[in-house]
């Protein structure tokens, strides 16, 4: 596998993680949120395998959605855990994925 399904696959796994744990403190958006990010995630890792370039894009876009989303959470709540962490998180994605994708190029 290439660095950019490596980060996919790790990617998704943690925001279902982070879903299953902030369920667990009593978030049932966290779950849903989580988990249906993180399978969009492993998604975009199957498409790498039939079309590298494409999926890892898909992946970035996601990402970058993601991004946003923790960006604008951690305006609104000011806490740092765990919207900063994962908006780090996000933002380190995102460029993996981004210049993974331009590198393979078409």
């Amino acid at each position: 596998m290439a660095t950019g399904q490596w980060v996919l696959l790790g990617y998704a796994l943690f925001m279902m993680l982070g879903g299953v744990m902030g369920s667990r403190a009593g978030s049932k958006v966290s779950l849903y949120a989580g988990v249906g990010s993180g399978v969009a995630l492993l998604a975009a890792l199957g498409v790498t395998f039939r079309a590298m370039e494409p999926g890892l894009w898909i992946g970035c876009a996601l990402a970058a959605i993601l991004l946003l989303m923790f960006a604008r959470r951690l305006a609104k709540t000011g806490k740092v855990m765990p919207s900063g962490m994962l908006l780090a998180l996000s933002l380190v994605a995102a460029i993996v994925l981004g210049y993974s994708a331009w590198a393979v190029g078409p």
